[in-house]
């Protein structure tokens, strides 16, 4: 039986956190970023204790981005993006 074979593998996209701001329509926000994949980005939202995937615009700011309560839930929408 493998017990992790429904688990989301995200290791290989794992990168030293580091800080960005999110862009949700007016509001901003630090995004804690720790794996990518392109322009796509997996990220903690420190202030509403969830996390996140978006993609990084050209000035550095992660955009169009989804939160949810889980990490998995995160996890699987990172996977499941095209990365550009």
């Amino acid at each position: 039986m493998d017990f992790y074979a429904d688990w989301p593998i995200i290791t290989p996209n794992l990168v030293f956190p580091f800080v960005r701001t999110c862009a949700h329509g007016s509001h901003h926000y630090p995004a804690l970023v720790f794996a990518e994949r392109g322009s796509v980005v997996l990220f903690a939202a420190e202030f509403s204790r969830r996390f996140g995937v978006g993609r990084v615009d050209e000035q550095g700011r992660v955009v169009e981005a989804d939160q949810y309560p889980s990490l998995d839930d995160a996890a699987r929408d990172f996977l499941a993006r095209e990365a550009a």
